[in-house]
Parts: C-alpha cells; sequence; structure tokens
C-alpha cells in the first residue's frame, strides 16, 4: 500500500503535490497577459483596460510607503471619450483583495455605477469585470475606488469627455487632478478620528494649530474659546488630519510643456482628495471659471475660489508674455499647496493665503470669504446689522457659479 502511495505522489506534477501543502498560504494571483491601456476608440466605443495593483511608494518624498496603482500609476490614466461614445472599461484586480471603480458624477445605469454591495459587485481578486455605458453627457469628471480606504492610499483619476459640438476653441488642454496624501496607514488615521477625542490634537500640533492659553490670548480669542465650551463645541480646525503632502497630478509642482506666449489653454480641475478643500489662486490676475461640475456657466472672473471634495472646475488661462504664471492650490488649513507652472520667464507666484485664526472661530469663519464680482469682501470686517440688508439681490448681481461652501 505505501509503495503504491509514493508512486502515485511520484506521478503528480510538482505544482499540484507542493500546493496541497500550502495551507496557511496566499495563493498568487494569476496575471493575465496586459492588453494596451487605449484598445479600440473606433465606431463610437472606447475601449480601455485598468490593472489594479499593490505597490510601493515614495509621494511624500519622505519614505515608501505601501501604495495601490492603476497600471503602475499613481494617479490612475486619464481617460478620454467624446459625448457619445459608448465606454468599454476591463478593471482587471491583480490584489489580493476585492476592490471597485466608481464614475463619479457620470450618468449611467445603475448596475454600472460601480458602488460595491449597493449597485455593483465588487471586484474579486484576480478578477476582472467590464463596465459598459454610453457617454450621455460632456464635462470634467473623475473615477476612485469605492472599496474600504483605497481611493486615500491611490486608486483616483481623471475622466475627459469632449462635447459633441465645442464652446470653446483653445490652443491646449490640461487636466490638473488635486489630491493629499498621508504617509499613515489610512486605516490608524481613520481610527484616531474616530475616537473623538477632543484632548488629542496631534495632528493640530504637527500643523501648529495646537490649542493653548498664550495663543488663545495672543490671537484675542480667549472669550470666544469660553463662549464655545460653554456649547460643548471643540477646539476649532479647518480639517481634521495632517497630509504629508498635497498633490497636483501626483506631484508637488507641475507643468505644461511646450506652451506659446498668448496661448489659450483650458484647465480642467478636479479635487480628488480624501478630506481636502483647496482654495484655487493665480499670480497673473483673475481666473475665468467657464464650467462646473460638468455644467458649462456663464463665463465669470474671480480672484480665488474655493473647491470643496470631488468638484471639478473649468479654467480659461491665457499664457503671460515672457513670464511664468502659477496656479496654485492651496490647502483651506494653509498646511500646505500644490503648484501649475505655465509659460516661460519670470515667475508670476500666486499670493500667499494668511494663515486662518483657529483661535478666533468668530473671526476665522468672517475671513473666508470668496472674491465674487460685485460681492463684498468680508476679511477684516466687524459686527454688522444684517437687518437692514437687502435679502433679494438684483438678477443681474446672481453668480453664475457656485459659491464658497
Amino acid at each position: 500500500m505505501k509503495l503504491i502511495t509514493i508512486l502515485l505522489l511520484l506521478l503528480l506534477p510538482v505544482g499540484e503535490a507542493f500546493a496541497q501543502h500550502q495551507h496557511g498560504a496566499v495563493s498568487p494571483v494569476p496575471t493575465p497577459a496586459k492588453k494596451p491601456l487605449l484598445e479600440n476608440s473606433k465606431g463610437g466605443k472606447v475601449e480601455y483596460h485598468l490593472y489594479v495593483n499593490d505597490t510601493l511608494a515614495n509621494i511624500s518624498g519622505k519614505k515608501k510607503v505601501s501604495a495601490l496603482a492603476m497600471n503602475g500609476q499613481i494617479p490612475a490614466p486619464t481617460l478620454h471619450f467624446t459625448e457619445g461614445d459608448t465606454a468599454v472599461i476591463h478593471v482587471h484586480n491583480l490584489m489580493h483583495h476585492e476592490t471597485s471603480i466608481h464614475w463619479h458624477g457620470l450618468l449611467l445605469p445603475n448596475k454600472e455605477d460601480g458602488v460595491p454591495y449597493l449597485t455593483t459587485a465588487p471586484v474579486e481578486p484576480g478578477g476582472q469585470y467590464t463596465f459598459t455605458f454610453p457617454l450621455i453627457q460632456s464635462g470634467t469628471f473623475w473615477y476612485h475606488s469605492h472599496t474600504m480606504l483605497q481611493e486615500q492610499s491611490g486608486l483616483y483619476g481623471s475622466i475627459v469627455i469632449q462635447p459633441k459640438k465645442k464652446v470653446y476653441e483653445v490652443d491646449k488642454e490640461f487636466v490638473l487632478l488635486l489630491s493629499d496624501w498621508t504617509d499613515e496607514n489610512p486605516r490608524r488615521v481613520l481610527n484616531a478620528l474616530k475616537r473623538n477625542d477632543p484632548a488629542s490634537e496631534w495632528y493640530s500640533i504637527k500643523k501648529g494649530y495646537a490649542q493653548s492659553l498664550d495663543k488663545l490670548i495672543q490671537h484675542k480669542g480667549l472669550g470666544n474659546r469660553l463662549k464655545n465650551g460653554w456649547k460643548r463645541m471643540p477646539p476649532m480646525d479647518l480639517s481634521d488630519v495632517y497630509y504629508a503632502a498635497f498633490l497636483a497630478n501626483g506631484k508637488r509642482k507641475e507643468s505644461i510643456p511646450d506652451l506659446k506666449p498668448g496661448d489659450k489653454v483650458r484647465l480642467r480641475v478636479i479635487n480628488g482628495s480624501a478630506s481636502t478643500y483647496f482654495y484655487l489662486h493665480g499670480g497673473a490676475g483673475k481666473l475665468e471659471l467657464i464650467s462646473s461640475d460638468g455644467i458649462d456657466v456663464k463665463p465669470i472672473k474671480i480672484d480665488r475660489l474655493l473647491m470643496g471634495i470631488a468638484e471639478t472646475y473649468d479654467f480659461l488661462l491665457t499664457v503671460p508674455k515672457n513670464k511664468t504664471m502659477e496656479f496654485r492650490a492651496t490647502a483651506q488649513d494653509v498646511s500646505g499647496f500644490a503648484s501649475l507652472y505655465f509659460g516661460k520667464g519670470d515667475t508670476l507666484s500666486a499670493a500667499p493665503i494668511p494663515r486662518p485664526n483657529v483661535w478666533n472661530m468668530d473671526e476665522m469663519m468672517m475671513s473666508m470669504a470668496v472674491n465674487f464680482p460685485d460681492r463684498m469682501n468680508h476679511s477684516g470686517m466687524g459686527e454688522m446689522d444684517h437687518s437692514k440688508m437687502k435679502m433679494e439681490p438684483d438678477e443681474k448681481q446672481q453668480p453664475t457659479a457656485k459659491p464658497e461652501k
């Protein structure tokens, strides 16, 4: 009997015999032969292949940490379409855990929305799912994982859908995908936030916003703090997390190459951050806003704009003559920024935004106004009698884009 058993084992392929002994090991995920990112873009069908995998990345410039990449890059590739196309997107999961892709802002069939266990089944380890949906809109959008905290680790990318008939003729278009990055494990960040302990101010300390008696007195916020403490309101901050870096297309600084003075640029800006609002402002005067969340608006010129998480805005910019213009995205708590540069010559830098007075909540809230045309600049204002204000503004003075949130 023993002889028969030995002979049978010798006849088995080595791989199969070895596999029977890997009871506690994770089996390798099969890697398919990778197809090109863009496989087919004919006849109204645009077909992409996206490969999701674990990786190590030094995004902050300080150390390598665990991250997630798509087609070997962070952020994920930009997907280009034209209104009326049919999108066919193959998502290949090369990881040992499930994933998902949500198409943020797109109007599509519910089953293709990509939210796991709600609209679409997750993409299992080693598995693949093909999303197919018509594109019935145009504009600037983005996509990201809706599984666990994968978006924070790098699974996010941009989408550009050109209209059937262009409204603006420009010399170049450019996508600026903004994000925030932590070198901490995102689960650890989440656990710190869920503790909801007002005495735990580690992130505030790292940003220089720790609450203390001397700071409250220095910034004339002691009375305000006592008033809010009576209401059981914790000390104020504008962002609950300290981030190691703020990124423009995965880098602290980005530039647009091959531009000439006078060129018109359509800048498509996406806030793909996990929890950061950004002030958008430039170094060459007002910014011309032409689109909001994929919807064209009547062009409006603004000094700066506070951009919420997951929002998209399109701007028309003109390349200055013999100058380099900075387009800056500053975190709302002014703990850092990311910049885009275009043009050649001396740099027209964006003016720094003053650090908020987080020790005096009333003053801080009054100083956060955005300068829309024909609107008051509330910064530095004292008390106002709102009862004498006209509550129904003239139609001509209504902003055509969303105000600051």
